[in-house]
């Protein structure tokens, strides 16, 4: 009986990285026999420049693994990473979007969570919130629309590249989550669930009045391959080697 909801995010998949897509693909096949949803939070790729990737050699198995998992009745449910924000459901076959949702409110296990990427919880990086409104523009996706496929990625390699060491010159507290957003975020929901953090954790969070909220931050794949189950009434995070 397929009756699991799945969450995973931050696998990063990438063509220097086989071992990692090889553990995801065997991940799907694994949560393909009980599961009613999949949701996958964000940064799936490690970069997503636009639809002429999907022809990409690296790309087809983890495109074709979600194709059969929605041929076979389970819903994919696919949220914005900050570096995957221009997939193309439409190369998952699902309907277009004309953008990926942020926010997703999800009932499971009898609670009521509220799931995202996790970039937006970090409101302390006032550069990269600038940035990210730019790279999110009109202009800007159409334009990396519009390129040919090797300048798009050459191009988004590099900024990547930038960023990473950009963020790692910042002071921790201005990357950190601001759980001031997340107790803000739990009204109204049991449980935030993030990735963007590299990091499983579970923490209970004061709501005050006596009320109390859970948030939870999923791993990446590159060392982890933590994902999160709702499996008979339970959530539970969860190690895939």
């Amino acid at each position: 009986m397929n009756d699991a909801d799945y969450f995973v995010s931050d696998v990063h998949l990438a063509p220097e990285r086989p071992q990692v897509a090889d553990r995801f693909l065997r991940f799907l096949d694994f949560a393909s026999v009980d599961a009613r949803r999949l949701f996958l939070l964000g940064d799936i790729f490690d970069l997503w420049v636009g639809p002429k990737q999907a022809r990409l050699r690296y790309v087809q198995p983890a495109l074709a693994r979600l194709r059969r998992l929605t041929a076979a009745g389970i819903e994919v449910h696919y949220l914005a990473g900050n570096r995957d924000f221009n997939f193309d459901a439409r190369v998952n076959g699902g309907p277009p979007p004309r953008k990926l949702p942020e926010f997703m409110t999800v009932e499971t296990a009898g609670r009521r969570l509220l799931v995202t990427h996790g970039d937006l919880l970090c409101t302390g990086d006032k550069a990269y919130r600038r940035a990210r409104i730019i790279g999110r523009s009109r202009p800007v996706r159409f334009a990396f629309g519009a390129m040919p496929l090797g300048l798009a990625t050459f191009l988004s390699r590099g900024y990547r590249r930038l960023s990473e060491r950009v963020v790692a010159a910042k002071p921790r507290r201005e990357i950190a989550i601001d759980f001031a957003r997340v107790r803000s975020l739990l009204q109204g929901h049991d449980i935030v669930v993030s990735g963007h953090v590299h990091r499983g954790a579970r923490y209970r969070v004061d709501l005050g009045g006596g009320r109390q909220g859970e948030f939870i931050t999923l791993g990446d794949w590159l060392r982890e391959g933590i994902y999160l189950v709702s499996r008979d009434g339970a959530l539970n995070l969860r190690r895939f080697s």
